[in-house]
C-alpha cells in the first residue's frame, strides 16, 4: 500500500477511534442511563487503562528484543492510535464519570474525596496531552519519510512514559473513585 493509501486507513481508523466512543457517551449522557453510562465510563476506562500498560509496560520488554528499524517501523504505525484514540477516551471517560455522578447524586465538589479526583485527574489530563498527544502529533504532522528513526524513538519513548506516568495516576484515580462509590 502506498503513503497515500495508507495516510487514507489511518484517518479512517482515527476518525472512528473517536466517533464510536463518542457516539456512546453522547446516547448514554443523553438518555440519563444510568446503568448505559456506568458501563460505558467503566469500559473506556478499562480500555484507557489497559493501552496505557500496555505502551507503558509491555512496549518497553517487546522494544528491547528488535531492532531499532523494526521499532521505528512499529512506532510509525502505532502513532495514529496514540493521536487519536487516546486523547479521546482521555476526555470522554471523565466526562461520562461526571454525568454519571451527576445522575447519581453523588458529585459534591466539595467532598474531599471528588476534590481529589478532580487534582488526580487534572494531573492526569496534563501528563497525557503534554506527552502522548503533543508528541504523537509533532511526530505525524512533520513528513514520516524525512523522520530519522532514532528522532521517532526517542519521541515514542516520551509518549511510552507518558503512558506509564498516566498508568499510575489511572490506578490511583480509581482507587479514589471506588472510595467514592462505596462509601460515600
Amino acid at each position: 500500500m502506498n503513503s497515500k493509501g495508507t495516510d487514507t486507513v489511518y484517518r479512517k481508523a482515527g476518525f472512528l477511534s473517536v466517533l464510536i466512543p463518542a457516539t456512546v457517551v453522547i446516547l448514554g449522557i443523553a438518555f440519563r442511563n444510568i446503568l448505559f453510562l456506568d458501563y460505558v465510563h467503566v469500559l473506556l476506562g478499562a480500555v484507557w487503562i489497559g493501552v496505557d500498560a500496555f505502551f507503558g509496560i509491555i512496549f518497553r520488554f517487546v522494544f528491547r528484543g528488535i531492532s531499532e528499524g523494526a521499532r521505528a517501523g512499529v512506532a510509525r504505525r502505532m502513532l495514529p492510535a496514540t493521536l487519536f484514540f487516546l486523547p479521546a477516551t482521555s476526555i470522554l471517560t471523565p466526562l461520562a464519570g461526571y454525568f454519571l455522578a451527576s445522575y447519581e447524586g453523588i458529585w459534591n465538589p466539595y467532598s474531599p474525596v471528588i476534590q481529589a479526583i478532580l487534582v488526580t485527574g487534572s494531573a492526569l489530563v496534563i501528563v497525557g496531552f503534554g506527552t502522548v498527544f503533543l508528541q504523537s502529533l509533532h511526530l505525524m504532522t512533520e513528513s514520516q519519510s524525512a523522520l530519522e528513526d532514532r528522532v521517532i524513538l526517542r519521541r515514542f519513548s516520551i509518549i511510552c512514559n507518558g503512558a506509564l506516568v498516566q498508568l499510575l495516576l489511572q490506578i490511583a484515580l480509581v482507587s479514589l473513585m471506588a472510595q467514592l462509590v462505596v462509601y460515600g
